[in-house]
């Protein structure tokens, strides 16, 4: 599974390349979501995820933020959607999962999930 993501390569930077996670070859629950998102969001995602990839960081805490530390999920957060990512071996960020905000407070499916996720290509 560890490598099914790179069919799904958004952006390749000067520090990182990001990927959207595939379940199995060919298939990304992720990028399905994405491609759904109306331009603005995908406009927008796409912006964060160059610039991280270029620059090597976003310091603005509402664009990106650290989720969990123990487990070190980060998050996109383009408008109201949120992309949970985590930083791979070889310079690579694995957007993992998304969902759109409806409160208040962190979505502990999905957060459950990426981390989950990580996990297995961890294990790999």
């Amino acid at each position: 599974m560890a490598t099914n993501y790179e069919d799904f390569l958004i952006y390749s930077g000067e520090y990182y390349a990001a990927y959207f996670h595939a379940e199995v070859k060919g298939s990304s629950g992720v990028n399905d979501y994405y491609k759904s998102c109306d331009d603005v969001v995908r406009g927008s995602l796409l912006y964060l995820v160059k610039r991280m990839c270029d620059i090597g960081h976003i310091y603005d805490e509402t664009k990106f933020r650290i989720e969990d530390k123990k487990n070190r999920i980060y998050c996109f957060k383009p408008k109201s959607e949120r992309f949970f990512c985590f930083f791979f071996t070889g310079k690579r960020i694995i957007i993992t999962s998304a969902h759109t905000k409806k409160k208040q407070k962190l979505d502990r499916n999905e957060l459950n999930k990426a981390i989950r996720i990580r996990k297995e290509y961890l294990s790999e």
